[in-house]
């Protein structure tokens, strides 16, 4: 009996495995991808790394519809693309848009277009929390901070040497408001000239729980009060 059991949960296992297998496939081959020839287009010699994870890490695609499908992805933080794997080790580029989400590492990202980076319309957000009247996304982003050029004789005297390229984070918090996109300022009285909330409220309220505008779970504090 224990042994029908185990041949019993064996099956369903090797069957749930083949169907995410065959629906990763399918979406393959739907147009949704393409190819990425090189796989270092960015210039190994760059200190850091571009995406949120080195290495492909395992995740699930949710659909609108409520589908999900599982595999392998890494985000692409400077061209705001997803890139994904085959079985075959082939890596694909993802066409991303505002139809599916992406969840990895039990962190949610959907996608929001968004005139923020170049040659992408749409933005990869990580969703912090989503309210009835407001919520609290995190842009993820990282831009390519390059050696500063020196010639003539500041190149000669020694001065103006510069370190090598790297990849920088410029990540910052974004607060959806009303249909609108706002980006959470460094300092308290940017964020009132945002007009987001009364100042007297915003005032006595940041004032009595020591809100950092840098810290998520202080912005998340915030946006709760006054959602």
């Amino acid at each position: 009996m224990r042994y029908l059991s185990n041949q019993i949960i064996l099956f369903f296992f090797l069957f749930t495995l083949i169907n995410y297998s065959q629906d990763l496939i399918s979406f393959h081959n739907s147009g949704n991808f393409q190819l990425v020839q090189k796989l270092s287009f960015y210039d190994i010699n760059i200190k850091g790394t571009p995406f949120v994870f080195e290495d492909f890490v395992t995740g699930q695609i949710v659909f609108e519809s409520g589908k999900n499908i599982i595999g392998d992805f890494r985000m692409d933080l400077h061209a705001h693309k997803i890139q994904t794997k085959n079985n075959d080790g082939k890596i694909f580029e993802i066409s991303i848009d505002n139809t599916f989400e992406l969840v990895v590492d039990g962190k949610r990202y959907s996608f929001h277009e968004l005139d923020l980076v170049e040659n992408n319309s749409f933005i990869i957000l990580r969703e912090c929390l989503e309210l009835e009247n407001i919520s609290l996304y995190e842009f993820s982003n990282k831009d390519l901070k390059k050696p500063i050029e020196v010639t003539g004789s500041a190149a000669n005297s020694g001065y103006g040497k510069t370190a090598d390229p790297e990849w920088v984070d410029q990540s910052v918090y974004i607060i959806y408001y009303k249909n609108t996109y706002y980006e959470v300022p460094k300092n308290h009285k940017k964020m009132i000239g945002l007009k987001l909330f009364d100042e007297k409220t915003y005032t006595k309220f940041r004032k009595e729980n020591k809100i950092n505008l840098k810290r998520e779970e202080d912005l998340k504090q915030l946006i709760t009060f006054f959602n």
